[in-house]
């Protein structure tokens, strides 16, 4: 790639004949930089409806360096400052974490460390859930506890590993909250994606895009690859042939899936509200389908008093009484629409307790979710 013209640095220099004259004076003033520690920033602005930056992967941390020495050398840096990759259009942004000394100048001799934005943004940050906390769904979480020693020990299994497993069901039934139970408790890392961002503006980024993670799942086994809504993109094929973005990603969906080897460590787990829609090659590859139905009265009862534990105020109401009036109400309600609406209204009126007439005043408004039909 032919670097930019005219494109401004950090530091003005003279002109081409005085610039060594002008790089001595300052060697005297500023003290040459013997470590560098940067962060992947990602790109200044996008375009409206472009995918948000992934972040870096960087394949030789010392090839890294020389490339970054060759763009900034002679640049003043300190803590906190911005530095832009002008080989790529737009610039591409790298903050200075550590710099050492504190105020110094980048040189030949410059350690220059990327510590990539991308590793922290693949798994998202979450309370340590167990499967023992997922009310209900037992036949769910004795395959899980299957998966869960497939995870630490993938040898065992062979050519038997449960390799990828399919949850449907309406929405805050527990499917996510299950997957991250699966992987707190194998101690593997999750990476969560959904599936209508792996879909690409161009042709070919669908396919990249989920190659990468398949291929950052592998390099971190065990690991589970959560993919959400899957109905997105795992579309029948009556649709894909009116979306060739979509199925371009079915194709290397389906790659990637057929690849993952059984001693991989890696278990795909994909989620959906809509079953019907879900291609039947696609549906084909999960070893096992399983269905998160809405709670019955006595898991809305469990539920319930779970979470009422863990509220900061009491509350005074039968908790029996409000799980038969919440019939058709996901775990996900119970605890946002009930319990959590409850506890804001009584801190707002300075309540001390969550009382009976709160909790009747908010499920006097909540309508239970009728059970939708898919229709292809």
């Amino acid at each position: 790639m032919t670097k930019r013209k005219d494109s401004g640095i950090e530091i003005l220099t003279s002109p081409k004949e005085s610039s060594k004259k002008a790089t001595k004076k300052r060697s005297i003033e500023v003290p040459n930089a013997k470590s560098i520690v940067l962060q992947d920033m990602g790109y200044p602005f996008r375009a409206k409806g472009d995918p948000r930056t992934t972040g870096l992967e960087i394949d030789s941390e010392d090839l890294f360096a020389d490339y970054a020495r060759e763009q900034w050398m002679g640049t003043i840096v300190r803590e906190g400052l911005y530095l832009f990759d002008r080989y790529i259009m737009p610039d591409y942004a790298f903050q200075v974490l550590e710099v050492a000394p504190k105020e110094s100048i980048i040189s030949k001799e410059t350690k220059i460390h990327l510590q990539s934005q991308s590793t922290a943004t693949e798994s998202i940050s979450i309370r340590l859930v167990t499967l023992d906390e997922v009310v209900g769904h037992e036949p769910i979480k004795r395959k899980c506890r299957l998966i869960l020693e497939y995870l630490q020990n993938p040898v065992k299994f062979g050519e038997w590993a449960p390799r990828a497993i399919l949850f449907y069901g309406p929405p805050g039934t527990g499917k996510t909250m299950t997957a991250q139970a699966v992987a707190n408790q194998a101690k593997a890392k999750i990476f969560f994606a959904k599936a209508s961002d792996l879909i690409g503006v161009h042709v070919g980024d669908g396919g990249r895009r989920i190659s990468t993670l398949f291929d950052d799942a592998r390099k971190n086994s065990p690991s589970i690859i959560f993919i959400d809504e899957l109905d997105a993109i795992g579309l029948t094929r009556s649709f894909q042939s009116i979306r060739g973005d979509v199925s371009e990603v079915v194709t290397a969906l389906l790659g990637e899936l057929d690849q993952t080897a059984e001693a991989s460590g890696v278990v795909v787990i994909g989620a959906t509200n809509a079953l019907p829609l879900i291609d039947p090659a696609i549906k084909n590859r999960f070893d096992t389908v399983f269905e998160f139905a809405l709670p019955n009265l006595e898991e809305r009862l469990c539920i319930l008093q779970y979470y009422s534990k863990r509220l900061p105020l009491k509350i005074e109401i039968d908790l029996q009484e409000v799980a038969k009036m919440t019939d058709g109400l996901s775990g996900r309600d119970l605890r946002d629409r009930i319990l959590k609406e409850s506890l804001h209204i009584a801190i707002s009126d300075e309540s001390s307790t969550i009382t009976s007439e709160i909790v009747r005043g908010v499920l006097d408004k909540v309508k239970p979710k009728s059970h939708l039909d898919y229709m292809i």
